[in-house]
């Protein structure tokens, strides 16, 4: 007693593969790869941000030792810290490079740092100041030019 199955093979059982293959890649394959894009995009978002305040770390620092340098008497201390502060804006430079790279909201910081090795500091130190005001979070410094009420608003209701 024999029994006569019929297993299906060839042409049948390709063609079943082919039917399915293209359903699997559709629903896994495309989403997946939507998902890593959008998070690689948001990477580089929050990336040029911390490059931009990593670079904005460094103008204050160099903003600080310009001004240890200015008040300084004797003109070898003077330069040396004026020495160090050009360095510390050298150092900022690639980073704001990079962040303006992926943001042009950095663009500004960028090009002023650019000028760092043409121009003196103290012409570049209220321009660093005004737009590493606005990158870094809980910054002290007042931005100038920032929004004020008119005269006839009250500010406390």
């Amino acid at each position: 007693m024999s029994a006569n199955l019929k297993i299906p093979v060839g042409e049948d059982r390709q063609m079943d593969r082919r039917i399915t293959a293209p359903s699997v890649f559709k629903s896994v394959i495309i989403p997946a790869t939507i998902l890593i894009s959008g998070l690689s995009l948001t990477a580089c978002g929050s990336s040029a941000t911390h490059n931009a305040q990593q670079a904005c770390h460094y103008v204050q620092e160099s903003i600080s030792q310009y001004n240890l340098g200015k008040s300084q008497t004797d003109p070898a201390v003077r330069a040396s810290y004026q020495k160090k502060a050009l360095v510390l804006l050298g150092k900022a430079l690639p980073l704001a490079a990079i962040a303006a790279g992926a943001n042009g909201e950095y663009q500004a910081l960028q090009t002023t740092l650019s000028q760092a090795s043409r121009v003196p500091e103290s012409l570049l130190i209220n321009a660093l100041t005004r737009q590493c005001a606005q990158i870094l979070p809980n910054s002290n410094q007042q931005v100038p030019g920032g929004y004020v009420p008119p005269a006839n608003v009250n500010a406390g209701q």
